[in-house]
């Protein structure tokens, strides 16, 4: 026969407690335990990413100014160059070079927002070596452009003017008439055309005299000339002056053939192998 031991009534009060906190500590909704602190290696390296530069408000109003980046090495990528204006605010739609020329140096325009940026521009980013060569940034001329915009204008109006005094004499039969060269482009191809229209006198007819009132007028087709620029990046107007020399030279050419037609028999004889030898 066994004999139990009767235990202290303390005990089982300990018990209960210790399995009420091991309960309590399954709970779902209990606290997360403090993360555990881990030491940085005070070696690494740590590469902090620049964002993008965002233009504010104040420097979207100021205006676009023209540098020119050169003497830049071949392998030179657009994230190079925005690489090298990180600090400044560009425009994102410059053109690099799409083939190495070796014959002639290397150049990019970019255009940085407010002139007081693009002269810092120009003393920062100026002689630094990418590449094994020493970059040269300067700012480009507004001068030149608006130069050359005037210089394409007067040669464009003096060859108006040779192309309407060329008509005169080739065509007198446009002796009366009005003569106007007008131009116009489609993609990139610019044209130009030489046409002609009456006179409106007191003399002309009722719709004729209405006809300036809507600005309409009944132009005739004389002669057309045009610069095929669709594989040619030649820029600065030099394809509009193409486009009107192109016409002059069809004027000159069409006058001289129509002199010598008339000086012969074709629009005469309804056939020239009849009656050639009598």
């Amino acid at each position: 026969m066994s004999t139990e031991v009767p235990q202290p009534p303390g005990i089982d009060c300990r018990r209960h407690q210790i399995f009420t906190k091991a309960v309590r500590s399954l709970h779902t909704r209990r606290n997360a335990p403090p993360p555990i602190p881990i030491r940085v290696n005070p070696m690494s390296t740590t590469f902090s990413v620049k964002p993008a530069t965002r233009l504010t408000k104040s420097q979207q109003t100021l205006p676009w100014i023209a540098v020119e980046l050169s003497n830049y090495p071949p392998q030179l990528t657009r994230h190079d160059v925005q690489t090298l204006f990180k600090d400044f605010s560009i425009e994102p739609d410059f053109v690099l070079p799409s083939a190495t020329r070796f014959a002639y140096p290397l150049r990019v325009s970019v255009k940085i927002a407010g002139e007081i940026e693009a002269e810092r521009a120009v003393k920062e980013v100026s002689g630094r070596v990418i590449g094994g060569r020493q970059i040269y940034l300067s700012m480009v001329e507004k001068e030149s452009y608006e130069q050359k915009e005037v210089s394409v204008k007067e040669l464009a109006d003096e060859l108006k003017i040779g192309i309407v005094n060329t008509a005169r004499v080739h065509y007198p039969h446009l002796a009366p008439k009005i003569l106007e060269v007008r131009e116009c482009s489609q993609g990139a191809s610019p044209f130009a055309f030489l046409q002609a229209r009456n006179p409106i006198t007191v003399h002309s007819e009722l719709e004729a005299r209405r006809q300036p009132i809507e600005n309409r007028a009944m132009w005739d087709f004389i002669a057309g000339g045009r610069f095929d620029g669709r594989n040619s990046k030649i820029k600065d107007g030099s394809g509009r002056i193409a486009a009107l020399k192109d016409l002059k030279e069809t004027v000159e050419k069409q006058g001289v053939m129509k002199k010598m037609w008339n000086q012969g028999d074709g629009k005469q004889l309804l056939d020239l192998g009849i009656g050639a030898d009598s």
